[in-house]
């Protein structure tokens, strides 16, 4: 097995080979987060420092790929610092492992500790709990002044789809709380008694731009009343995730749900089913029909759409927030890693305030699911 290292451009030209690999991946909760429509989107519109694209080779078949960039810390300018791409956007990140060949991760750590020179801290955000690049870091013995953190991160909340006999035959309704059961009934009565209500889902390219405007307005309008921001602020993040979304519906990916009362839009939901596996990534309501749990009315009937689509589970990604214990989920936690060199001050004082600053970030986090 080599390790080539490939540019943005180099990927472009090769990207049937990364198809490949994504689809005979172990990954399946990061797979869309390693697509090349996610990878390269996010690089050109949000992407700074130094791209670098770590690809296992082996007779000409692509085994594993790191999608990595090296940046100066904005905590500490004189450290580099070493994440995936997409990194704050992405709600899981791995190594892009071929099935059966997992073995094939650990070359990417050797070529990342044969490369110190390169930077001073790894900071790994968002790695799922059965990450492959954990476990491939584990079976490594680690050069001398190599150290090692990990450390737990969010919880994600995920609702199995299947009706086998781990879910006792049950479709996920029949899990949920008897509260939301009865409170879904009830709401899905009174809006069709009051309102005139659409449901739909964008499947024409030409409906995306209304549709996403919609999204980042009630988005908006939903986290304003809450006094922050949310993740569409930014002119860079909605430019991404409007060309991320055309490329997604392309690929049969894109679930972008919405929902009328009256003509007047009081919900949007954007969501993912990628080889099966279904994700909420974020939404907006209108608070005018909060009255009336729009909220929980339309992922309710997206969870429905996945479902009678074969998705085998449904995630609701990173965060705890309350509503979500509702549906029947079970958790699992994110993981985050830092490597650092001990033998270097740099390294050592990075590394520390990086550890430092994710903590606060998720105390900050739980604090407002409260």
């Amino acid at each position: 097995m080599a390790v080539i290292v490939l540019s943005p451009a180099d990927l472009v030209n090769v990207q049937s080979r990364w198809d490949d690999l994504l689809r005979h991946s172990t990954t399946l909760e990061a797979r869309l987060f390693l697509s090349p429509e996610w990878v390269l989107t996010w690089w050109r519109h949000l992407g700074q420092g130094q791209p670098l694209f770590l690809v296992v080779i082996e007779k000409m078949q692509w085994l594993a790929m790191a999608p990595l960039f090296v940046v100066p810390s904005p905590l500490f300018p004189f450290a580099r610092l070493v994440r995936f791409i997409g990194n704050g956007n992405a709600d899981y990140g791995d190594f892009l492992v071929r099935r059966g060949r997992e073995e094939a991760a650990v070359p990417l750590w050797r070529w990342l500790f044969d490369h110190r020179d390169l930077w001073d801290v790894i900071a790994l955000h968002e790695l799922p709990e059965n990450s492959i690049a954990l476990q491939g870091l584990r079976s490594l013995s680690l050069p001398d002044g190599v150290q090692v953190q990990v450390e737990e991160g969010e919880p994600c909340h995920r609702i199995p789809l299947s009706t086998d006999a781990s879910t006792n035959g049950q479709s996920w309704r029949k899990r949920a709380t008897k509260a939301l059961q009865q409170q879904l009934r009830r709401r899905e009565r009174q809006i069709e008694r009051t309102f005139q209500v659409r449901f739909g889902c964008v499947t024409d390219e030409r409906e995306l731009p209304t549709v996403l405007a919609q999204l980042f307005a009630l988005h908006r309008l939903r986290w304003g009343r809450l006094g922050q921001t949310g993740v569409f602020l930014s002119g860079l993040v909605r430019r991404f995730h409007a060309e991320f979304a055309r490329l997604a519906l392309r690929r049969g990916w894109l679930r972008l749900h919405w929902l009328t009362l009256d003509g007047i839009p009081a919900a949007v939901y954007y969501a993912f089913h990628c080889d099966g596996y279904a994700g909420f990534y974020t939404c907006g309501f209108h608070p005018t029909f909060s009255r009336y749990s729009v909220g929980k009315v339309l992922v309710a009937k997206v969870i429905d759409d996945a479902q009678r689509e074969g998705a085998v589970v449904f995630d609701f990604l990173r965060g705890d927030e309350s509503y979500k214990a509702e549906f029947g989920t079970t958790v699992t936690y994110n993981r985050h890693l830092f490597v650092w060199q001990a033998d270097k001050v740099r390294s050592r004082t990075a590394a520390r305030l990086h550890r430092l600053a994710t903590r606060f970030a998720l105390w900050l986090k739980k604090r407002a699911h409260r």
